[in-house]
């Protein structure tokens, strides 16, 4: 079983207010969309695993089956004690997916599947009186498919959960908990040892029938009911290979029960002459009339009507579970919009600072949650979720100007040139050799003892490579600071589109509020591998510089991000920054020689990979010491000016094309 406490699933919050210590007020957190994400791939990761297959997993946004044998729709609002039911039910309703053949359901419910001798049954039985065949044929087989279809959810869900147990066991502590919360309650396990539930209609017969896998089941309750367990044989459930096994199953328990629930007619005269009586009134006729003879309950005290009420309400639970038609927590669509956006760039909360000082009293905190997004879409930039990417900016003016990305462009263009020495190769041949590749020119010398004719190519070009531009985006880096790194970062990404051997990524480290709570954050905006040269004049517009500097702390949640130098590729980290170090919320309190310490390590470890870090102190306006700065970079990282971008180019022509 998971531990909850642990768990990752506690994004709504509705019950948890804070307190505003400005106005006075409480304040409902805010929805905590990377969470939420993140929960839904990870409940969808655990249905792929599971069933193999790649079954979409959704959140309701209205009242729909769990499944339609395409995808799994869960609930909205997943509680931490609710997440190890919830991911149960989800494998439950993928495995669905993966063995039920819905096609048997759908031919149930037309009549197709129902054989003639069971028709034939129920028509003499209730529908007789009819006058009309096609409302005969319809009343049959509505009647049929009605309580055959219930019959056949509970043993095809027997069959799907046994053959999931077996094949996964690792899973099985989230069915348990799946069970737990609807086939174990405590006012199930008296409604089966009480006096309820025992009339011969068929409300009775389900309660009892759905309830056999509970260890306070009656056999004795009501007639048949021995022999539809031993029916079931559940020790033995895998032998149905398929859905068609298990109706045939259902059919078999239908005819025992319809073999017990008499049929009454009405009076003569009366509104609905000849018409079967109501299922419950003629059950209750025939209360505790059991075919054995056995006694009625176990002599416990009998229900309350309070008791009666909460145990139909855990039956109808039990009934809309076997339905596929569990009642769910429900999203707005906008909200799903939402968190559409968010799964698709990829975000997640990773832990960042373990260690670091929580406040004066805690200098060995636990660290805190950094949000990572690994893929700046339009589409999460049109949500307005995040302050650093966004249309509609409620504190900053929104993005770059249009003039600074088509003059990163411009200058990019230029930069490329100059660059194109890294698509050149030199190559040199070595002839007379005595290995390597033989020499057309020099075989005839063979003849005359000369065993030099052997020559070797040797090409000489650049390594493959990858830079990883990560640009702060505090507050303190707006105006001409903010514009020409966003220039120089451009023209960089514009230059290496030009060039086959190197790729460019650009990030960029913030602060956000997520679920009213500030926490670091760090953007991946770019990536060329797999990003056209366009995004970026389409997209970078949208991105702000509106945080304060978590520096260390967004290398360390971005570590496996970045690409090793190793494998034959040549990797970078560049940074552009103007500032120290600095965060703090409940969680941390990150600044002075203690963050700078935590940077420097989270660098020694990115040159311990085998990359190279290129650093750049941003000038102009406030900025801190350079010696600080080259504490944490090392003593390479230069001080550069950015209104003066033909010293940065120069510094990257020079590093980009040094083997």
């Amino acid at each position: 079983m998971a531990n909850y406490k642990n768990n990752t699933s506690n994004f709504w919050l509705d019950d948890d207010y804070g307190y505003d210590v400005l106005t006075g007020e409480t304040v409902k957190p805010a929805k905590d969309y990377a969470k939420t994400a993140a929960t839904k791939r990870a409940i969808g990761n655990f249905v792929s695993i599971v069933t193999g297959q790649n079954i979409p997993v959704v959140y309701s946004t209205k009242d729909e089956s769990f499944t339609d044998g395409k995808q799994v729709v869960i609930s909205g609002n997943i509680k931490d004690k609710d997440f190890d039911p919830t991911v149960g039910l989800a494998l439950h309703e993928g495995s669905h997916c993966k063995l039920t053949n819905f096609d048997t359901l759908v031919n149930l419910n037309n009549g197709t599947k129902i054989p003639d001798n069971i028709k034939s049954m129920i028509l003499k039985k209730y529908f007789a009186h009819l006058d009309d065949a096609e409302d005969k044929a319809w009343m049959v087989t509505n009647y049929i498919a009605g309580h055959v279809g219930g019959l056949l959810n509970y043993v095809e869900d027997r069959r799907i959960d046994n053959f999931i147990y077996q094949s996964a066991p690792g899973y099985q502590g989230y069915y348990q908990a799946m069970y737990n919360k609807y086939f174990n309650a405590k006012v199930i396990d008296k409604g089966l040892q009480s006096d309820e539930k025992r009339d011969l209609d068929w409300d009775s017969y389900f309660f009892r029938i759905i309830n056999l896998t509970n260890t306070n089941r009656d056999l004795n309750a009501l007639p048949g009911l021995k022999d539809m367990w031993n029916l079931l044989d559940l020790r033995n459930i895998g032998r149905l290979q398929n859905t068609d096994d298990a109706l045939d199953i259902a059919f078999k328990m239908f005819e025992i029960a319809e073999s017990h629930i008499p049929f009454v007619k009405k009076q003569k005269g009366g509104e609905g002459e000849g018409e079967g009586e109501d299922e419950n009134e003629k059950g209750k006729k025939n209360k505790g009339k059991s075919q054995l003879g056995a006694p009625k309950g176990n002599g416990g005290t009998p229900f309350t009507d309070n008791q009666k009420a909460q145990l139909q309400k855990a039956i109808e639970k039990q009934k809309d579970f076997n339905q596929g038609t569990s009642k769910k927590s429900t999203i707005s669509k906008a909200d799903k919009k939402k968190v559409q956006a968010v799964d698709k760039s990829g975000a997640e909360m990773k832990l960042v600072g373990n260690g670091q000082s929580k406040n004066y009293h805690t200098p060995n905190g636990k660290g805190t949650l950094c949000l990572v997004v690994k893929n700046v879409t339009m589409d999460l930039v049109e949500s307005d979720l995040y302050e650093t990417i966004c249309k509609h900016s409620r504190y900053y003016k929104a993005g770059t100007s249009q003039e600074t990305i088509m003059d990163g462009i411009r200058l990019g263009t230029m930069l490329g040139r100059k660059l194109q020495i890294r698509n050149e190769s030199n190559t040199l041949i070595y002839n007379r050799l005595r290995h390597g590749k033989i020499d057309k020119r020099l075989i005839s010398s063979l003849g005359f003892g000369n065993e030099q004719v052997f020559n070797q190519i040797l090409t000489d070009r650049f390594n493959p490579a990858i830079a990883h531009i990560s640009i702060d985006a505090s507050g303190s880096m707006s105006g001409e600071k903010w514009n020409k790194s966003q220039q120089s970062a451009i023209a960089i990404a514009k230059a290496a589109s030009m060039i086959q051997n190197l790729d460019i990524v650009i990030s960029y480290r913030s602060t956000e509020n997520v679920g009213n709570k500030q926490v670091p954050a760090i953007f991946i905006a770019y990536d060329s591998r797999k990003d056209k040269i366009t995004k970026i004049t389409r997209l970078f517009q949208y991105i702000n510089c509106p945080g304060v500097t978590p520096e260390g702390l967004c290398f360390e949640a971005i570590e496996k991000e970045i690409t090793n130098g190793n494998n034959g590729v040549d990797s970078y980290f560049i940074n552009f920054s103007d500032g120290e170090p600095y965060f703090e919320n409940s969680d941390i309190n990150y600044y002075g020689k203690e963050a700078y310490l935590h940077t420097k390590k989270q660098v020694d470890n990115m040159k311990s990979r085998g990359i190279k870090v290129l650093s750049y102190f941003i000038t102009g306006g406030y900025s801190s010491s350079i010696e600080n700065f080259q504490l944490m970079y090392g003593n390479d990282a230069e001080n550069v000016d950015v209104t003066k971008l033909n010293e940065l180019t120069k510094s990257l022509n020079k590093r980009f094309t040094t083997k």
